[in-house]
């Protein structure tokens, strides 16, 4: 509980202090857009170990209707997303952005927006069905040692 406070006490801080991509300093607006984009296309390259070094040591995913919470740790993150379930795969086929944006102060930024993710359940090679998915997403970026992290990242999913 004590966590879930702090973490809507950053995203108001942050929400709240008039901060836009003007007031950014250049090389930390390109390097967390850079880290933005990246996100996404490591997805569509279905690259497990890219998106997850993309987190920070200890970042956490909050994913929507998980029991257990928060999904602490790179390791952990990992495991949730690229659990494997033997011959079946998940591999991402679109991911777009839409409205996202970013506000910063100090060595904390936020993006937030809406996202939707297409992929396909595959077995053996072949293709058995093809989904999407739409997101509302609120990313908080962390930087430390003078680059940008995910430090902790949630999203819900939208009804169809």
């Amino acid at each position: 509980m004590k966590v879930n406070i702090c973490l809507i006490i950053i995203i108001s801080l942050l929400s709240c202090n008039g901060a836009d991509k003007t007031n950014i300093p250049k090389k930390d607006l390109t390097a967390l857009t850079e880290l933005h984009e990246n996100y996404r296309t490591f997805w569509l390259e279905n690259d497990s170990a890219k998106v997850v070094n993309l987190f920070a040591e200890d970042g956490a995913i909050i994913p929507p209707n998980n029991k257990a919470g928060f999904v602490k740790g790179k390791k952990k993150i990992g495991a949730w997303w690229f659990t494997t379930t033997g011959d079946t795969s998940y591999p991402i086929t679109s991911f777009t952005y839409k409205n996202d944006s970013l506000t910063a102060s100090g060595k904390l930024a936020t993006w937030e927006g809406y996202s939707e993710v297409g992929w396909s359940t595959v077995v053996k090679d072949s293709v058995l069905s093809s989904h999407n998915s739409a997101s509302n997403f609120i990313t908080i970026c962390k930087k430390k040692n003078g680059g940008w992290k995910i430090y902790r990242q949630i999203w819900n999913v939208q009804p169809k």
